[in-house]
C-alpha cells in the first residue's frame, strides 16, 4: 500500500526541521481591520447592554442597537430598546435608512436576529452587500466596541449617575449626546470630528424607496381562502377578502409586529389581489373599525426632534421691533370708520376729540 502523499511530504519537512513554526505558519486566525475611502461605504451594527429604564412603575434593562458608520465614525443611528429581536432590528434599519439612504456594505454581528430572511431579502434587493462576522472571531476594527466603551465613561455613567429615567427620557438625551458631544468631538483616530469627516466623505445617497423596504420584513404565508366564509385564517384570526378568490390557494403578506388589522393578498405569481380585514366570524360582521394607530416605527419621534429645531431657529431670529411696529390702519381711523357703520359719527367725534 502506498504512502499518502501529504503524509510523506510532512514527514520529510519534519526530519528536515522544517517546523510550522520556522516556516512562519501562524496558529491564529487573520483578522482584518475594516477601513473604506467614504462615508456610507460600510455600516457597522451591533447591540450593547444599557442602564437601566422605568417602564410603568417597574425598572427593567435596556439593549442599545447601534449602527455607525465605518469610514467618518458617525452614528447614524442609535437607540435604546427593552429587547434584541427583529423588530427592533427593523426599526433601527429604517430609521437609519430614512434620513441617511442605504450603505454599500452592511457588517453585522453573528446573532441570531441578524441572520434572519427579511434581513437577506431586504439588503439583497436594496444592493446592500450584507456581511456576517465569523463565529468565534472578533470584531475587526472594534469600532462598535470603542464607541460602546466612549458612551458608557461619558453618557450612560451620568445616567446610571442619577435618578432612573424613562425610555422616552434616555433615548432623547443619547440624541443630545451624539449631536452635541459625540458627532462634534475630534476623533483620536481620524483627526476629525465625525460629522466633519461623514460630510466630507459624502459622496452619494442611495435613497431607499421606503413603502418597499418595509414590504421586504413582512412575514409572507400560503393559505388556501375558505369556500364558506371567503375569508383566510392566520394564529385563530380571520380575515374577509374578496368573495370572488372562494378557493383560491393565495399568499398573505402582514406585519407580524403590526396591529394585525389588516393583510395583503397576493397571487403565487406575486400578483397583489386585494387586502383581508379582520373580522369576528361567529358574529358575520367585521370589527369596528379602529381608530388610527401610532406609527409603527416611531417616525413621530424624528418629526418632533426635527420640528424643535426649525423652533428653536425662529425663535433666534424673531423680529420684535416688526412686531411692535405701528398697525397698518391707524387706531382713529378705526374708531372713525366704526362710528360711521354705527350710525355715531357724531357722538364718537366728540367724545374723541
Amino acid at each position: 500500500m502506498e504512502n499518502d502523499p501529504k503524509s510523506t511530504l510532512y514527514r520529510h519537512l519534519r526530519l528536515a526541521g522544517a517546523t510550522r513554526l520556522k516556516l512562519g505558519v501562524s496558529q491564529q486566525r487573520c483578522v482584518y481591520a475594516l477601513s473604506r475611502e467614504h462615508t456610507h461605504d460600510l455600516w457597522i451594527g451591533d447591540f450593547q447592554e444599557g442602564p437601566f429604564v422605568l417602564v410603568d412603575g417597574e425598572a427593567l434593562p435596556t439593549n442599545l442597537c447601534l449602527f455607525i458608520d465605518c469610514y467618518s465614525r458617525y452614528v447614524v443611528e442609535g437607540r435604546y430598546y427593552l429587547k434584541q429581536t427583529l423588530d427592533i432590528l427593523i426599526d433601527s434599519l429604517i430609521r437609519a435608512w430614512t434620513i441617511h439612504g442605504s450603505p454599500k456594505e452592511l457588517y453585522l454581528d453573528n446573532a441570531k436576529v441578524y441572520h434572519s430572511d427579511a434581513l437577506r431579502s431586504a439588503c439583497y434587493n436594496l444592493g446592500i452587500k450584507l456581511i456576517h462576522r465569523p463565529p468565534r472571531d472578533p470584531a475587526p476594527g472594534g469600532l462598535v466596541e470603542r464607541f460602546f466603551g466612549t458612551s458608557q465613561t461619558q453618557f450612560e455613567s451620568e445616567v446610571r449617575s442619577g435618578d432612573i429615567i424613562t425610555l422616552d427620557a434616555i433615548n432623547q438625551a443619547f440624541s443630545a449626546y451624539l449631536a452635541v458631544v459625540y458627532h462634534a468631538r475630534i476623533h483620536s483616530e481620524t483627526n476629525q470630528s465625525p460629522k466633519q469627516r461623514y460630510d466630507e466623505g459624502l459622496t452619494v445617497i442611495r435613497h431607499v424607496d421606503m413603502d418597499a423596504a418595509l414590504a421586504f420584513f413582512m412575514k409572507r404565508i400560503p393559505r388556501t381562502v375558505d369556500r364558506t366564509f371567503a375569508d383566510v385564517r392566520i394564529d385563530n384570526r380571520f380575515y374577509r377578502v374578496d368573495p370572488k378568490l372562494r378557493g383560491d390557494k393565495v399568499e398573505v403578506r402582514y406585519d407580524p409586529y403590526g396591529d394585525l388589522k389588516k393583510v395583503l393578498i397576493y397571487s403565487a405569481n406575486g400578483e397583489y389581489l386585494g387586502s383581508g380585514n379582520l373580522y369576528l366570524r361567529d358574529q358575520g360582521a367585521e370589527t369596528p373599525a379602529a381608530s388610527p394607530s401610532k406609527p409603527k416605527h416611531n417616525y413621530l419621534d424624528l418629526i418632533t426632534q426635527k420640528h424643535k429645531s426649525i423652533l428653536q431657529a425662529q425663535a433666534k431670529g424673531i423680529d420684535y421691533h416688526q412686531i411692535i411696529s405701528e398697525r397698518p390702519w391707524p387706531f382713529m381711523a378705526f374708531v372713525q370708520k366704526l362710528a360711521l357703520l354705527m350710525g355715531h359719527k357724531g357722538s364718537l367725534r366728540l367724545q374723541l376729540s
